[in-house]
């Protein structure tokens, strides 16, 4: 889960994340995002939700996305690099690597996050959650782009 209203923009998520899977500190190759929306004091972290009805899933034509134990994962082997997941994703949290081989997107680093561990102010959480992923995140779009 994200609280965005505690992020501090230090982005050690998007370099715990980048290590983790890349073990290169890169903003581009993390799949945690944090976005700024012009005031200088405001950070937006954003992380694929795994939504239980995942439209990236419905949109892969080979079986290269799969939910496996709540997680939506994704098999590089399997992928052709078309994008309809990139294209389905209504949040963009899925999308291709700077040259072009594989799509990025979070597997939660196999049950144990990384930007978890590093997020000093607990701004990204991990905990089982009665709530619909989804619905949470509407609520977070809405106040980013201004809505109470």
């Amino acid at each position: 889960m994200v609280n965005f209203e505690k992020c501090t923009g230090c982005k050690l998520c998007e370099m715990a994340c980048s290590q983790g899977h890349f073990n290169l500190f890169s903003s581009v190759l993390s799949t945690v995002r944090v976005l700024n929306q012009g005031k200088f004091y405001e950070f937006y972290p954003q992380v694929c939700t795994q939504c239980v009805d995942a439209f990236c899933v419905r949109a892969c034509p080979t079986g290269a996305l799969s939910r496996k134990n709540g997680v939506v994962i994704y098999e590089k082997k399997k992928c052709i690099m078309c994008r309809q997941c990139n294209l389905a994703c209504p949040w963009g949290f899925i999308y291709p690597d700077p040259e072009l081989q594989f799509m990025i997107k979070c597997d939660l680093c196999g049950g144990d996050p990384k930007c978890v561990k590093v997020c000093l102010n607990d701004a990204i959480v991990f905990a089982e959650s009665t709530e619909i992923p989804d619905v949470k995140h509407y609520e977070n779009i809405g106040k980013v782009k201004g809505g109470q």
